[in-house]
């Protein structure tokens, strides 16, 4: 999904211009809250707009676009941690300076990235960055930077990274097994020992510097014949130093300086894959949850269905019957004027004649007492024959103190949960086509990446190979005069 042009004048320009961004200086400055704070300010040129922008600002920029676009691989800026080092060794002068050379070119390669990018080159947030104009702090108080927090999202399930997802994309499954390993190449030995091999052809161009400066020494104390051949020596060792300087100051450029935005890179993708699996595994979780709220719903109804029908079969069996025509003995009047809930109320114990006493059936039940007075007793005996039976019928009895009107607040639920589950729904639809969305995205962008990776990695090696062989015969070139230099010699 493309962003929509903002049609101003710096998106019309970038379109065809935005090679052009240019980071043309850089200059340290004293901080006005602290005397002793300094920090770098790069000044950024397109066409005729100029911008003086810190190293924050990147950060910060680049930030809120990674927040903007999650679904985006928002190129690279140099690491944090080694833009201060500077400041702080002032006796490193040069060494501060390469490292201020390296930053610009980094946030150069950066802005000029985003320029040719099909969606980031038409956010305005962009083209207020690139304008001196408004000052950055009035560009992240402002919209869309400053509503990143209120998104409506984050009312939504918040899975954590270590979810696993229960019906994975096979085909994302597979771009973050590549992007794992894409991970462990660029933080292999390979970076380091190109930064090691990188100091100690510094130390070999030092090494080669001492070595000419002792041979034209050396020259000055021999005869004229020994003198030119020695200072002939001293040269090409000087021009070999020159050349290793060179060589390495190359290989920093065109190929150190690229490998370190290739691992950076492979984290980015990383970490927008991982927005992908969380957005997935936020699918799951809505579907998990619509369905516990639905299957809670559906029992509240079933009750409610029961609940109206028992009362229905209660309103019919109050309507008034006639008169039983039926006498009733007296034994049973004296059974209806008790209550059965009272056990044996109903039943005289004195009744019981001796000679049945010693039947278990007779000392219980005596003969005198009628079939449904038995039945009832026995009946509520068992009903509090078990603790089990007894706790549930407290519980019920609390609940009934509590909750005076269930009927009522069985409804309240079954109207919660109705809302829930059209909330719900919603939320699903709405992640499902985000999830859409940013899958096609995601798929964009990695291949995108492929092709740039590709060319690039292609770039370095070409330029590793030719760097070396321009220093190579370079430096042969300097030795071989020099040998002539000897072989002029006569013994």
């Amino acid at each position: 999904m493309l962003t929509q042009p903002c049609k101003c004048a710096t998106d019309l320009a970038l379109g065809q211009h935005g090679a052009e961004i240019r980071i043309t200086d850089a200059q340290k400055q004293i901080s006005d809250k602290s005397n002793s704070a300094s920090f770098i300010v790069y000044t950024i040129r397109f066409q005729d707009k100029e911008a003086r922008r810190r190293y924050s600002d990147f950060d910060s920029f680049r930030n809120g676009l990674a927040r903007l676009y999650p679904d985006v691989l928002v190129p690279p800026i140099p690491e944090k941690h080694s833009l201060t080092d500077y400041a702080h060794v002032p006796n490193r002068s040069k060494e501060n300076q390469a490292m201020v050379d390296k930053r610009k070119r980094m946030l150069q390669r950066f802005l000029v990235r985003l320029a040719s990018h099909p969606r980031l080159c038409h956010e305005h947030v962009f083209h207020r960055f690139l304008d001196g104009g408004v000052p950055w702090p009035e560009v992240l108080n402002s919209p869309p930077l400053s509503t990143l927090e209120n998104d409506d999202s984050l009312l939504l399930p918040s899975p954590s990274t270590s979810h696993v997802l229960k019906d994975p994309d096979p085909a994302f499954v597979e771009s973050e097994n590549v992007a794992e390993k894409h991970a462990e190449f660029a933080n292999s030995p390979l970076d380091r020992s190109q930064r090691r091999l990188l100091r100690r052809l510094g130390d070999m161009a030092n090494d080669y510097a001492e070595l000419g400066t002792a041979y034209n020494m050396l020259g000055l104390n021999e005869s004229d014949q020994i003198a030119p051949t020695i200072e002939k020596l001293g040269f090409a060792a000087d021009t070999t130093c020159s050349k290793t300087q060179y060589l390495v100051h190359e290989l920093e450029v065109d190929f150190a300086e690229h490998m370190q935005e290739y691992a950076q890179y492979t984290r980015i993708a990383k970490q927008v894959l991982r927005h992908r699996h969380l957005k997935h595994a936020q699918l799951e979780l809505i579907g998990a949850s619509l369905q516990t709220k639905k299957s809670l719903l559906r029992n509240l109804l079933q009750t409610e269905d029961k609940a109206l029908q028992l009362e229905a079969d209660i309103h019919h069996n109050e309507q008034p019957k006639p008169p039983s025509t039926e006498t009733v003995s007296g034994e049973d009047d004296d059974f209806d004027t008790h209550s059965i809930e009272d056990g044996f109320a109903s039943i005289d114990a004195t009744h019981i004649p001796k000679d049945l006493s010693s039947s278990p059936d007779a000392a219980t039940y005596p003969s005198s007492a009628s079939a449904s007075a038995i039945r009832a007793s026995r009946d509520r005996y068992r009903k509090w024959s078990s603790p089990r039976k007894l706790l549930n019928a407290m519980s019920y009895t609390l609940q009934g103190m509590m909750d005076v009107d269930p009927e009522a607040t069985r409804r309240n639920q079954i109207a919660k949960l109705k809302e829930n589950v059209t909330q719900l729904e919603g939320a699903q639809a709405k992640v499902r086509q985000e999830l859409k969305e940013i899958s096609e995205n995601i798929q964009q962008e990695l291949d995108m990446f492929q092709k740039q990776r590709a060319s690039e990695l292609r770039a370095m090696m070409i330029a590793y190979a030719k760097i070396h062989i321009k220093y190579c015969e370079e430096s042969v070139a300097s030795w071989r005069q020099a040998r002539v230099q000897v072989d002029s010699i006569q013994p």
